[in-house]
């Protein structure tokens, strides 16, 4: 039961990220039509901010698939020197804070969504899209990357050991 909850939360930060590449992709292709808009002297509205709302959610739904990839970059001076059940233990201290801090983040980015979309907030820009609608993922990436560091979090203390320190230690080794 637990390894199929598992794979399937991975299976959800796969998903994130294939949706953050397709947001990638897509700000290319908004800039390109702006390049070409530009050149053939028409005006389209908005394009800007659709690859700003695009770039917002590259980010934030890339999040959780970058973690649980191990391709956030960890700055490791001062723990690296301690013994492996305090770093152990102070690994899980830090797992935690980051839980509440990114469950936080989320918690305040679905309110704003959900604010947003009860008063029918709209951009002030050349958009004039309801910002509810690109902020709805956005906060999603938030609220994905908490669960990819709760997830986290509790398979460390179900098992005793930590999957991103055993990651380096394979790329340290070669």
């Amino acid at each position: 039961m637990l390894l199929k909850i598992d794979q399937l939360l991975h299976r959800l930060y796969r998903l994130c990220g294939l949706l953050a590449a397709l947001c990638i992709i897509l700000i290319v292709l908004l800039v390109m039509v702006r390049i070409g808009s530009r050149i053939t002297g028409h005006y389209i509205p908005g394009l800007s901010e659709y690859s700003g709302y695009c770039l917002a959610l590259a980010g934030s739904l890339g999040l959780a698939y970058t973690f649980g990839e191990h391709g956030h970059i960890r700055v490791e001076m001062l723990i690296e020197s301690l013994r492996r059940k305090t770093r152990f233990k102070f690994e899980l201290v830090i797992l935690s804070i980051a839980s509440v801090m990114a469950g936080y983040v989320a918690f305040y980015m679905v309110k704003q969504a959900y604010i947003s979309y009860l008063y029918e907030d709209f951009s002030t820009k050349s958009d004039e899209i309801l910002l509810a609608i690109p902020q709805a993922p956005f906060a999603l990436g938030f609220v994905m990357f908490t669960v990819c560091l709760v997830h986290t979090l509790i398979k460390a203390m179900a098992t005793g050991q930590i999957t991103y320190l055993q990651h380096e230690k394979m790329h340290n080794s070669k």
